[in-house]
């Protein structure tokens, strides 16, 4: 069945990442999880495909499709696969593997930069995103002063208004203009409602839409708001509300 699992083949940028399973380790975790008859037929087809790291108790495996990428857990003894969110009961944070990540598409797919800071933030979010508007209130003013924020706008296809939202904020000429429109609207603004793309632009607003997504799977975005810091790690965005460094 060795054959079976797909080499990434992508050139990636090593940061504070996990040790990958080899590809042995990987096809023996798989074997053990009742989900592996249909993982091994969807990566035969090129579906799929699958990568893991083990930490903290749990292989965790991460499955990427071309819609996006998502998590399953098998315990370290192989005897549970776990679909959802483990949570650790001290500090309230998801289980993640901090996996490689290919710089390139993450940088390609931001939509804008704003702030004065000299940290690095990525923001992926959606302008509809009740969750996001709640982030922004809480943070927006240690946010500008102490981080350099890279949004990726990710407009999710439940939320009906977010492609027009992203795409009159992505109109804007200038970053701080893009910056300005993206505030206001997380806000409650409704001028993007006046925004009315000509063919062209609306183009223009799908293509940069589409790295967006791509960058958004690339960090293994499992919903918005989702943040990560210099090393693309994940951070608790209610940590940076109280962040003043």
């Amino acid at each position: 069945m060795k054959k079976l699992f797909l080499s990434l083949g992508i050139v990636i940028s090593l940061f504070a990442s996990d040790k990958l399973l080899s590809q042995n380790e990987l096809n023996n975790v798989l074997k053990s999880s009742i989900l592996y008859p249909r993982l091994s037929q969807d990566i035969k087809k090129g579906i799929i495909k699958v990568r893991g790291v083990k930490k903290n108790g749990f292989y965790i495996i991460n499955i990427q499709t071309k819609r996006g990428a998502g998590n399953i857990y098998i315990t370290a003894d192989k005897k549970y696969t776990i679909i959802g969110r483990i949570i650790n009961n001290k500090n309230g944070n998801t289980l993640q593997g901090n996996f490689p990540v290919n710089k390139k598409i993450v940088t390609e797919g931001v939509s804008f930069t704003f702030g004065k800071g000299k940290k690095d933030l990525y923001v992926v979010t959606d302008p509809e995103c009740p969750f996001c508007r709640m982030m922004e209130k809480k943070t927006k003013d240690n946010l500008s002063k102490n981080y350099r924020v890279h949004v990726i706008l990710f407009p999710l296809p439940f939320h009906k208004d977010a492609k027009n939202m992203s795409c009159y904020i992505l109109a804007g000429k200038t970053d701080k203009e893009k910056a300005k429109r993206f505030k206001e609207t997380l806000l409650g603004g409704n001028e993007w409602k006046n925004y009315k793309p000509s063919k062209i632009e609306l183009q223009k607003c799908m293509q940069a839409l589409e790295k967006s997504k791509k960058a958004a799977n690339e960090l293994q975005a499992r919903g918005t708001p989702s943040v990560y810091d210099k090393n693309f790690n994940s951070v608790e965005w209610p940590s940076l509300i109280k962040d003043k460094k």
